[in-house]
Protein backbone atom coordinates (compact mmCIF):
# COMPACT_ATOMS: atom_id res chain seq x y z
CA UNK A 1 0.00 0.00 0.00
CA UNK A 2 1.51 3.38 -0.98
CA UNK A 3 2.02 6.22 1.49
CA UNK A 4 -1.15 8.20 2.09
CA UNK A 5 0.64 11.54 2.41
CA UNK A 6 3.11 13.31 0.13
CA UNK A 7 6.67 12.92 1.44
CA UNK A 8 8.87 15.82 2.50
CA UNK A 9 11.61 16.42 -0.05
CA UNK A 10 14.35 15.88 2.57
CA UNK A 11 12.88 12.85 4.32
CA UNK A 12 14.78 10.32 2.25
CA UNK A 13 18.06 12.19 2.77
CA UNK A 14 17.51 12.27 6.53
CA UNK A 15 16.53 8.59 6.60
CA UNK A 16 19.60 7.61 4.60
CA UNK A 17 21.84 9.64 6.91
CA UNK A 18 20.52 7.77 9.93
CA UNK A 19 21.69 4.49 8.34
CA UNK A 20 24.68 5.87 6.44
CA UNK A 21 27.53 4.69 8.66
CA UNK A 22 26.55 1.40 10.27
CA UNK A 23 29.35 -0.73 11.72
CA UNK A 24 30.91 -3.01 9.15
CA UNK A 25 30.27 -6.63 10.18
CA UNK A 26 33.57 -8.50 10.57
CA UNK A 27 32.92 -12.19 10.13
CA UNK A 28 36.30 -13.72 10.89
CA UNK A 29 37.73 -13.82 14.43
CA UNK A 30 41.14 -13.11 12.88
CA UNK A 31 40.87 -9.91 10.84
CA UNK A 32 42.38 -6.50 10.21
CA UNK A 33 41.03 -3.02 9.51
CA UNK A 34 43.30 -0.36 7.95
CA UNK A 35 41.99 3.19 8.06
CA UNK A 36 43.17 6.38 6.32
CA UNK A 37 41.73 9.87 6.85
CA UNK A 38 42.60 12.26 4.02
CA UNK A 39 42.09 16.01 4.03
CA UNK A 40 39.69 16.50 1.14
CA UNK A 41 37.35 19.49 1.63
CA UNK A 42 34.26 19.71 -0.56
CA UNK A 43 35.15 21.38 -3.86
CA UNK A 44 38.85 20.52 -3.41
CA UNK A 45 38.69 16.78 -3.90
CA UNK A 46 41.32 16.40 -6.57
CA UNK A 47 41.30 13.51 -9.02
CA UNK A 48 40.17 10.23 -7.48
CA UNK A 49 40.66 6.77 -8.99
CA UNK A 50 37.83 5.53 -11.19
CA UNK A 51 36.83 2.94 -8.59
CA UNK A 52 35.68 5.73 -6.26
CA UNK A 53 32.38 7.44 -7.00
CA UNK A 54 32.61 11.20 -7.62
CA UNK A 55 29.15 11.84 -6.13
CA UNK A 56 28.51 9.18 -3.49
CA UNK A 57 29.09 10.04 0.15
CA UNK A 58 29.34 6.34 1.11
CA UNK A 59 30.59 3.48 -1.00
CA UNK A 60 31.76 -0.13 -0.68
CA UNK A 61 34.40 -1.38 -3.12
CA UNK A 62 35.06 -5.11 -3.39
CA UNK A 63 38.73 -6.07 -3.64
CA UNK A 64 40.39 -9.43 -4.12
CA UNK A 65 41.69 -9.40 -0.54
CA UNK A 66 38.84 -7.62 1.22
CA UNK A 67 36.45 -4.65 1.11
CA UNK A 68 37.19 -0.92 0.95
CA UNK A 69 34.72 1.36 2.62
CA UNK A 70 34.73 4.99 1.44
CA UNK A 71 33.04 7.84 3.37
CA UNK A 72 33.07 11.54 2.52
CA UNK A 73 32.76 14.02 5.37
CA UNK A 74 32.67 17.81 5.35
CA UNK A 75 36.42 18.33 5.24
CA UNK A 76 37.93 14.89 4.96
CA UNK A 77 37.47 11.53 3.33
CA UNK A 78 37.82 8.24 5.21
CA UNK A 79 39.01 5.09 3.48
CA UNK A 80 38.90 1.82 5.43
CA UNK A 81 40.08 -1.59 4.30
CA UNK A 82 38.57 -4.69 5.94
CA UNK A 83 40.17 -8.07 5.36
CA UNK A 84 41.46 -11.21 7.01
CA UNK A 85 45.05 -10.03 6.56
CA UNK A 86 46.79 -6.80 5.69
CA UNK A 87 45.87 -5.29 2.30
CA UNK A 88 47.79 -6.50 -0.73
CA UNK A 89 49.92 -4.42 -3.08
CA UNK A 90 47.07 -3.78 -5.57
CA UNK A 91 44.75 -2.54 -2.82
CA UNK A 92 47.44 -0.30 -1.33
CA UNK A 93 48.21 1.13 -4.78
CA UNK A 94 44.52 1.96 -5.27
CA UNK A 95 44.32 3.69 -1.91
CA UNK A 96 47.63 5.47 -2.47
CA UNK A 97 46.18 7.03 -5.65
CA UNK A 98 43.53 8.87 -3.59
CA UNK A 99 44.36 12.60 -3.31
CA UNK A 100 44.83 14.64 -0.15
CA UNK A 101 47.30 14.71 2.75
CA UNK A 102 46.68 12.24 5.56
CA UNK A 103 45.23 13.66 8.77
CA UNK A 104 44.94 10.44 10.76
CA UNK A 105 45.07 6.71 10.36
CA UNK A 106 44.67 3.50 12.33
CA UNK A 107 45.39 -0.20 11.93
CA UNK A 108 43.26 -2.58 14.00
CA UNK A 109 44.43 -6.16 14.38
CA UNK A 110 41.70 -8.47 15.67
CA UNK A 111 42.54 -11.84 17.23
CA UNK A 112 41.01 -14.08 19.85
CA UNK A 113 44.29 -15.37 21.26
CA UNK A 114 47.23 -13.26 20.00
CA UNK A 115 49.50 -11.59 22.54
CA UNK A 116 49.35 -7.80 21.87
CA UNK A 117 52.85 -7.36 23.30
CA UNK A 118 54.25 -8.97 20.14
CA UNK A 119 52.76 -6.20 17.97
CA UNK A 120 54.33 -3.29 19.81
CA UNK A 121 57.86 -4.44 20.50
CA UNK A 122 57.93 -3.63 24.19
CA UNK A 123 56.48 -0.08 23.85
CA UNK A 124 54.34 1.32 26.64
CA UNK A 125 50.75 0.22 26.07
CA UNK A 126 47.43 1.85 26.88
CA UNK A 127 43.98 0.33 26.98
CA UNK A 128 41.72 -2.00 28.91
CA UNK A 129 38.57 -4.04 28.59
CA UNK A 130 36.30 -2.14 26.21
CA UNK A 131 32.61 -2.41 25.31
CA UNK A 132 32.32 -6.17 26.01
CA UNK A 133 33.45 -8.39 28.89
CA UNK A 134 36.63 -10.23 28.09
CA UNK A 135 37.51 -8.04 25.10
CA UNK A 136 40.71 -6.06 25.54
CA UNK A 137 42.03 -3.18 23.44
CA UNK A 138 45.73 -2.28 23.48
CA UNK A 139 47.61 0.50 21.67
CA UNK A 140 50.78 2.55 22.00
CA UNK A 141 49.24 5.58 20.20
CA UNK A 142 52.42 5.77 18.09
CA UNK A 143 52.52 6.22 14.31
CA UNK A 144 54.34 3.31 12.70
CA UNK A 145 56.13 3.08 9.35
CA UNK A 146 52.81 2.74 7.51
CA UNK A 147 51.62 6.08 8.88
CA UNK A 148 49.01 4.36 11.05
CA UNK A 149 48.43 3.92 14.79
CA UNK A 150 48.06 0.25 15.70
CA UNK A 151 45.27 -1.11 17.95
CA UNK A 152 45.21 -4.75 19.05
CA UNK A 153 41.79 -6.21 19.88
CA UNK A 154 41.79 -9.57 21.65
CA UNK A 155 38.96 -11.66 23.04
CA UNK A 156 35.80 -13.40 21.94
CA UNK A 157 32.80 -11.65 20.33
CA UNK A 158 29.23 -12.90 20.08
CA UNK A 159 28.91 -12.11 16.39
CA UNK A 160 30.33 -10.17 13.46
CA UNK A 161 28.31 -7.05 14.27
CA UNK A 162 29.70 -6.84 17.82
CA UNK A 163 33.21 -7.05 16.38
CA UNK A 164 32.33 -4.32 13.86
CA UNK A 165 30.85 -2.02 16.53
CA UNK A 166 34.06 -1.99 18.53
CA UNK A 167 36.20 -1.46 15.44
CA UNK A 168 34.06 1.49 14.35
CA UNK A 169 34.35 3.17 17.76
CA UNK A 170 38.13 2.78 17.70
CA UNK A 171 38.38 4.19 14.18
CA UNK A 172 36.17 7.15 15.11
CA UNK A 173 38.22 7.73 18.25
CA UNK A 174 41.51 7.92 16.35
CA UNK A 175 39.98 10.04 13.57
CA UNK A 176 38.41 12.65 15.79
CA UNK A 177 41.28 12.61 18.31
CA UNK A 178 43.59 13.97 15.62
CA UNK A 179 40.98 16.14 13.89
CA UNK A 180 40.11 17.92 17.14
CA UNK A 181 43.66 19.25 17.45
CA UNK A 182 43.96 20.57 13.89
CA UNK A 183 43.23 24.00 15.36
CA UNK A 184 46.30 23.87 17.61
CA UNK A 185 48.96 24.52 14.93
CA UNK A 186 46.72 27.22 13.48
CA UNK A 187 46.38 29.16 16.73
CA UNK A 188 50.11 28.88 17.30
CA UNK A 189 50.70 30.49 13.90
CA UNK A 190 48.11 33.18 14.65
CA UNK A 191 49.32 33.96 18.19
CA UNK A 192 51.87 36.66 17.10
CA UNK A 193 49.12 38.48 15.18
CA UNK A 194 46.83 38.18 18.20
CA UNK A 195 49.52 39.71 20.41
CA UNK A 196 49.83 42.60 17.95
CA UNK A 197 46.08 43.17 18.09
CA UNK A 198 46.20 43.06 21.89
CA UNK A 199 48.89 45.78 21.91
CA UNK A 200 46.86 47.90 19.50
CA UNK A 201 43.79 47.50 21.72
CA UNK A 202 45.77 48.51 24.82
CA UNK A 203 47.27 51.52 23.05
CA UNK A 204 43.84 52.54 21.82
CA UNK A 205 42.45 52.42 25.36
CA UNK A 206 45.36 54.53 26.66
CA UNK A 207 44.88 57.00 23.81
CA UNK A 208 41.19 57.48 24.59
CA UNK A 209 42.08 58.22 28.21
CA UNK A 210 44.38 61.07 27.10
CA UNK A 211 42.91 64.57 27.22
CA UNK A 212 44.86 65.72 24.18
CA UNK A 213 43.49 63.01 21.90
CA UNK A 214 42.08 63.80 18.46
CA UNK A 215 38.76 62.01 18.87
CA UNK A 216 37.90 61.89 15.19
CA UNK A 217 41.26 60.34 14.36
CA UNK A 218 40.93 57.95 17.32
CA UNK A 219 37.51 56.77 16.12
CA UNK A 220 38.92 56.09 12.64
CA UNK A 221 41.88 54.14 14.07
CA UNK A 222 39.64 52.12 16.37
CA UNK A 223 37.24 51.32 13.53
CA UNK A 224 40.17 50.03 11.46
CA UNK A 225 41.40 47.95 14.42
CA UNK A 226 37.94 46.49 15.01
CA UNK A 227 37.76 45.52 11.33
CA UNK A 228 41.13 43.76 11.63
CA UNK A 229 39.94 41.93 14.75
CA UNK A 230 36.77 40.78 12.97
CA UNK A 231 38.85 39.51 10.04
CA UNK A 232 41.20 37.76 12.44
CA UNK A 233 38.31 36.07 14.27
CA UNK A 234 36.77 34.83 11.04
CA UNK A 235 40.11 33.35 9.91
CA UNK A 236 40.07 30.89 12.83
CA UNK A 237 36.34 30.59 13.56
CA UNK A 238 35.66 27.47 11.49
CA UNK A 239 38.73 25.60 12.71
CA UNK A 240 37.98 26.39 16.36
CA UNK A 241 34.30 25.42 16.05
CA UNK A 242 35.30 22.18 14.33
CA UNK A 243 37.77 21.45 17.15
CA UNK A 244 35.00 21.69 19.73
CA UNK A 245 32.68 19.49 17.64
CA UNK A 246 35.37 16.83 17.17
CA UNK A 247 36.25 17.01 20.87
CA UNK A 248 32.63 16.26 21.73
CA UNK A 249 32.75 13.24 19.41
CA UNK A 250 35.95 12.02 21.08
CA UNK A 251 34.29 12.28 24.49
CA UNK A 252 31.25 10.40 23.18
CA UNK A 253 33.37 7.58 21.71
CA UNK A 254 35.42 7.24 24.90
CA UNK A 255 32.25 7.05 26.97
CA UNK A 256 30.75 4.44 24.65
CA UNK A 257 33.82 2.20 24.99
CA UNK A 258 33.10 1.94 28.72
CA UNK A 259 36.69 0.96 29.48
CA UNK A 260 37.78 -0.84 32.63
CA UNK A 261 41.49 -0.95 33.55
CA UNK A 262 43.60 -4.07 33.11
CA UNK A 263 46.13 -4.19 35.90
CA UNK A 264 48.02 -0.92 36.27
CA UNK A 265 47.89 -0.02 32.56
CA UNK A 266 46.50 3.42 31.80
CA UNK A 267 43.27 3.28 29.84
CA UNK A 268 42.82 4.86 26.42
CA UNK A 269 40.42 7.32 28.01
CA UNK A 270 43.03 8.34 30.56
CA UNK A 271 45.66 8.81 27.85
CA UNK A 272 43.44 10.76 25.48
CA UNK A 273 42.00 13.06 28.13
CA UNK A 274 45.44 13.68 29.64
CA UNK A 275 46.99 14.53 26.24
CA UNK A 276 43.99 16.06 24.48
CA UNK A 277 42.59 18.30 27.19
CA UNK A 278 45.56 20.75 27.36
CA UNK A 279 45.35 21.26 23.61
CA UNK A 280 41.59 21.93 23.71
CA UNK A 281 42.12 24.26 26.68
CA UNK A 282 44.76 26.15 24.68
CA UNK A 283 42.25 26.56 21.85
CA UNK A 284 39.63 27.83 24.31
CA UNK A 285 42.14 30.27 25.83
CA UNK A 286 43.04 31.56 22.36
CA UNK A 287 39.37 32.09 21.54
CA UNK A 288 38.80 33.87 24.88
CA UNK A 289 41.77 36.18 24.21
CA UNK A 290 40.37 36.99 20.80
CA UNK A 291 36.97 37.79 22.28
CA UNK A 292 38.59 40.03 24.93
CA UNK A 293 40.49 41.95 22.26
CA UNK A 294 37.30 42.44 20.26
CA UNK A 295 35.43 43.62 23.37
CA UNK A 296 38.26 45.97 24.41
CA UNK A 297 38.36 47.61 20.99
CA UNK A 298 34.57 47.79 20.78
CA UNK A 299 34.36 49.38 24.25
CA UNK A 300 37.12 51.88 23.38
CA UNK A 301 35.34 52.73 20.14
CA UNK A 302 32.05 53.24 21.98
CA UNK A 303 33.82 55.47 24.54
CA UNK A 304 35.48 57.52 21.80
CA UNK A 305 32.17 57.98 20.01
CA UNK A 306 30.53 58.99 23.28
CA UNK A 307 33.24 61.58 23.92
CA UNK A 308 32.91 62.80 20.34
CA UNK A 309 29.15 63.13 20.81
CA UNK A 310 29.72 65.06 24.04
CA UNK A 311 32.11 67.44 22.30
CA UNK A 312 29.61 67.91 19.49
CA UNK A 313 26.87 68.51 22.05
CA UNK A 314 28.97 71.12 23.88
CA UNK A 315 29.73 72.84 20.57
CA UNK A 316 26.05 72.80 19.69
CA UNK A 317 25.16 74.27 23.09
CA UNK A 318 27.77 77.00 22.64
CA UNK A 319 26.41 77.74 19.17
CA UNK A 320 22.84 77.87 20.45
CA UNK A 321 23.93 80.15 23.30
CA UNK A 322 25.67 82.44 20.84
CA UNK A 323 22.62 82.43 18.61
CA UNK A 324 20.38 83.20 21.59
CA UNK A 325 22.62 86.09 22.60
CA UNK A 326 22.56 87.44 19.04
CA UNK A 327 18.80 87.09 18.90
CA UNK A 328 18.45 88.93 22.22
CA UNK A 329 20.65 91.73 20.93
CA UNK A 330 18.62 91.83 17.75
CA UNK A 331 15.41 92.17 19.81
CA UNK A 332 16.90 94.99 21.85
CA UNK A 333 18.10 96.74 18.70
CA UNK A 334 14.68 96.25 17.13
CA UNK A 335 13.01 97.73 20.20
CA UNK A 336 15.40 100.68 20.13
CA UNK A 337 14.73 101.26 16.43
CA UNK A 338 11.01 100.96 17.08
CA UNK A 339 11.17 103.58 19.84
CA UNK A 340 13.20 105.96 17.67
CA UNK A 341 10.77 105.43 14.83
CA UNK A 342 7.79 106.27 17.05
CA UNK A 343 9.57 109.39 18.32
CA UNK A 344 10.53 110.57 14.84
CA UNK A 345 7.10 110.01 13.36
CA UNK A 346 5.47 111.64 16.37
CA UNK A 347 7.76 114.67 16.02
CA UNK A 348 6.95 114.89 12.33
CA UNK A 349 3.16 114.60 12.88
CA UNK A 350 3.20 117.17 15.73
CA UNK A 351 4.95 119.52 13.32
CA UNK A 352 2.25 118.88 10.72
CA UNK A 353 -0.43 119.61 13.34
CA UNK A 354 1.23 122.94 14.14
CA UNK A 355 1.43 123.85 10.45
CA UNK A 356 -2.22 122.94 9.97
CA UNK A 357 -3.32 125.00 12.99
CA UNK A 358 -1.53 128.07 11.67
CA UNK A 359 -3.75 127.94 8.63
CA UNK A 360 -6.92 127.99 10.77
CA UNK A 361 -8.52 131.03 12.43
CA UNK A 362 -7.20 131.82 15.87
CA UNK A 363 -9.08 130.25 18.73
CA UNK A 364 -7.40 132.10 21.52
CA UNK A 365 -5.40 128.99 22.52
CA UNK A 366 -1.75 129.09 21.67
CA UNK A 367 -0.74 126.61 18.96
CA UNK A 368 2.16 125.40 21.10
CA UNK A 369 -0.23 124.32 23.84
CA UNK A 370 -2.39 122.43 21.35
CA UNK A 371 0.74 120.72 20.01
CA UNK A 372 1.84 119.81 23.53
CA UNK A 373 -1.54 118.30 24.31
CA UNK A 374 -1.53 116.33 21.02
CA UNK A 375 1.90 114.77 21.57
CA UNK A 376 0.70 111.85 23.82
CA UNK A 377 -2.25 111.16 21.55
CA UNK A 378 -0.14 111.21 18.38
CA UNK A 379 2.61 109.13 20.02
CA UNK A 380 0.06 106.51 21.16
CA UNK A 381 -1.47 106.45 17.70
CA UNK A 382 1.91 106.04 16.01
CA UNK A 383 3.05 103.38 18.47
CA UNK A 384 -0.14 101.37 17.93
CA UNK A 385 0.23 101.50 14.14
CA UNK A 386 3.91 100.53 14.30
CA UNK A 387 3.08 97.54 16.51
CA UNK A 388 0.23 96.57 14.21
CA UNK A 389 2.45 96.74 11.12
CA UNK A 390 5.13 94.67 12.90
CA UNK A 391 2.56 92.03 13.85
CA UNK A 392 1.35 91.79 10.27
CA UNK A 393 4.91 91.32 9.02
CA UNK A 394 5.57 88.55 11.56
CA UNK A 395 2.53 86.61 10.36
CA UNK A 396 3.71 86.56 6.76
Amino acid sequence: MPAIHPQHEDRRTIQDEAHARPPMPIEKPEAQAWHWVLHAPAGQCGIWPEAFSRTARHQLIECGDGVIRYERHTEFAAITFFGETEPGAATLDLIAACPGPQIAGAKIVISETADPENLFGGARLFGGEALFDGVTVSTDFQIDDTGLVTFAVTGTFEDAFARGRLVKRLLDLETYRLASLLALPLIRRLTPELETLERRAMEATDTIASKAVDLQSAVEDLSATLKDVARFKSSAAFRISAAYAYDDLVAARLASLNETPVGQRQTMKGFVEHRLRPGINSIRAFEARTERVAKTVADALALARTQLDQVAQRNAEALLSSMEKGARQQVHLSQAVEGLSVAAITYYLVGLVGTALKALPETGIPISQIQAVSIPLIALFVWWNVRRAKGLLETL
